[in-house]
């Protein structure tokens, strides 16, 4: 029930605190005169004090209380209406936007814990971190904004930040006996060995066609044209006898020397082979005129 007695003795005291300059204590006291018995004078003596004290927030909150309840002919009014639109301008304000269902335990604005039921909320310009704290372990979101003075920010909720879910490990097959793999040396020296080795191969087959031509081109020189020949046709056979043997001679040294190379490269693989095996197998087979390896 109202006190109408205590409420008298806390505005007396709040009057005295205010014509001394105490503005928070008498603040103070118009507030503990509302709580005891609710009276229009006290209202409006409470956002005065705290204007004069300097809590824009809590006075323009003051003046917008007493605003609400008085009457139009108030002597007070207009200049309630006017401190309000000052300060106003000098404050912002900040909203609250919920775009989840997730239950939020607690909100705090730089620190302060503030009730949900608080928004619209008068703040100082400046920067603001608001922090949701949810119901679950661990639920925290951050939201931060920059406040204006005379401006209106809205703080949106979206939800808290989901757990992440991280893929099962991939099971590793079974352990086994580890097969050696080739190294880039052994390949290329086994490549090289079986190309210089075919070419070699092929060489030996150009050299044996060459000098069995050679042969023949001997044998009609020799000869001659059994009395048949014109003038410098024997002399043709000769050139041709000797343009065949100089072609066999550029064959049995290009086949010579890729066999060289291919015994340095067959040495090599060897060695490649006993320092690190691995199993390979490779076949030759003669298709005519040319030879087909397979590995």
């Amino acid at each position: 029930m109202p006190d109408q007695a205590a409420a008298l003795v806390y505005f007396r005291e709040g009057k005295q605190h205010y014509s001394e300059r105490r503005y928070a204590e008498a603040a103070q006291a118009f507030d503990r005169s509302l709580a005891a018995a609710w009276s229009i004078n006290a209202a409006y003596n409470k956002a005065l004090s705290l204007d004069r004290a300097s809590d824009l927030v809590a006075a323009l909150q003051a003046y917008r209380d007493y605003l609400e309840h008085a009457e139009t002919q108030d002597q007070h009014r207009v200049t309630a209406l006017e401190r309000s639109e000052q300060l106003r301008q000098r404050l912002g304000e900040v909203l609250l936007q919920v775009d989840s269902p997730e239950a939020i335990r607690e909100i705090r604005i730089n620190g302060d814990a503030v009730d949900k039921d608080a928004f619209p909320r008068l703040t100082l310009p400046g920067p603001l971190d608001v922090e949701f704290v949810g119901e679950a372990p661990g639920q925290r979101k951050h939201v931060r904004a920059d406040v204006r003075a005379g401006g209106t920010v809205t703080i949106v909720f979206p939800g808290f930040v989901r757990p992440e879910v991280r893929p099962p490990p991939a099971v590793k097959p079974p352990a086994g006996p580890l097969v050696p793999e080739e190294s880039r040396r052994l390949k290329g020296l086994r490549a090289g060995f079986w190309t210089t080795t075919s070419l070699a191969l092929a060489g030996g087959v150009t050299v044996a066609i060459l000098g069995s031509r050679v042969l023949v081109a001997r044998d009609r020189a020799h000869a001659g044209c059994d009395g048949l020949c014109e003038e410098g046709e024997k002399q043709g056979l000769y050139r041709t006898f000797f343009a065949l043997q100089d072609a066999t001679n550029v064959a049995i040294a290009v086949s010579a020397a890729v066999g060289v190379a291919a015994l340095a490269l067959g040495i090599a693989l060897g060695r490649e082979r006993a320092r690190r095996p691995v199993a390979t197998r490779a076949g030759l087979r003669w298709l005519g005129s040319t030879v087909e390896l397979t590995f």
